[in-house]
């Protein structure tokens, strides 16, 4: 069973060397290697060009000006591999997480998605001021709780087709959530290796931290997940006395609020501008499913009220 590496990249001129190396270092290699560059304007995509002729396996390089939806689907559609692990330029997978990713779909043909463990790193000084606050993500028990992210995940191409790919009419983030949430709701089989391990480094300036946190956000608006969550971050931002009552009391008190009004901004932006799903996506469950997700439920599920689609 052919086995493709996926991964998007744009402006990544400073990791793309180090991210390359961690590819090559692989105790267990992909069949193939198939890159989408975002149109890169920093000399990523040169750079990229010659270390792909390194390459013990064959590499497809495409470059195309596209969001990260878009940039993962054409990466699948240039390979027929049956199974896809993906990875982004920025992270750092360990040598034998190529082997782990996979090794599960090639054992149980049962499993449809595997998710690994994303450890972040802390290297810089305010990376390593962040680290109290940010920490390691915690490690779900249960299949149902697995929804990875797609710097760290493998599946079956065919889950891929049944959903009709990654939502590329999401301006940005939120693709590899709502994906994820899609595949859940057909009710595919999902499992979670902590040994699958990727390395990824925390925004590196307070700047692209809290720009990152707006991004997400936004895309979260945009795809209509997390509700919950967001309605929080307003809270707080309009109520800052109630970040007294976490866990971090006086710590740093400007920082974290400017954390909340990044998200809480973001989310509300994208509520506000951000754009809306295709009239053929409708909500079941309250999660927005492609026609060919809805296309595939499962027979006690393909129940659904048009009402219910989310604007």
């Amino acid at each position: 069973m052919r086995r493709a590496l996926i991964a998007t990249l744009f402006n990544e001129v400073e990791n793309v060397v180090r991210w390359w190396d961690c590819l090559l270092r692989q105790t267990d290699l992909p069949d193939e290697i198939v890159i989408v560059d975002g149109g890169s304007t920093d000399g990523t995509w040169g750079k990229l060009q010659a270390l792909a002729k390194q390459s013990p396996v064959p590499v497809r390089l495409h470059q195309q000006r596209c969001n990260i939806a878009e940039g993962r689907n054409l990466a699948i559609r240039l390979t027929d591999a049956e199974i896809i692990a993906a990875n982004d330029a920025g992270s750092f997978p360990a040598a034998n997480w190529f082997n782990e990713i996979t090794r599960p779909l090639l054992e149980n043909q049962q499993l449809d998605v595997v998710g690994g463990f994303s450890e972040n790193l802390f290297e810089n000084e305010f990376q390593k001021f962040v680290e109290q606050f940010e920490g390691q993500p915690d490690q779900p028990t249960k299949a149902e709780n697995v929804y990875p992210s797609s710097r760290n995940v493998a599946f079956r191409r065919q889950v891929w087709v049944e959903v009709g790919g990654y939502p590329e009419w999401l301006t940005l983030t939120g693709e590899d959530a709502l994906f994820n949430f899609e595949l859940h709701k057909l009710g595919k089989q999902f499992f979670f290796n902590p040994v699958a391990i990727v390395r990824w480094p925390v925004r590196a300036t307070p700047r692209a931290y809290f720009k990152m946190y707006y991004s997400y956000g936004y895309g979260a608006a945009e795809a209509r997940l997390y509700p919950g969550n967001f309605i929080h971050h307003w809270l707080v931002t309009l109520i800052p006395p109630l970040l007294l009552l976490s866990r971090h009391r006086f710590k740093h008190l400007k920082f974290r609020y400017q954390k909340n009004a990044a998200s809480a901004l973001g989310w509300l932006a994208g509520r506000l501008k951000g754009k809306r799903a295709p009239d053929d996506w409708q909500a079941v469950g309250g999660i927005l499913l492609s026609p060919q997700a809805r296309a595939n439920l499962p027979p006690r599920s393909n129940r659904f009220d048009a009402t219910e689609k989310i604007n």
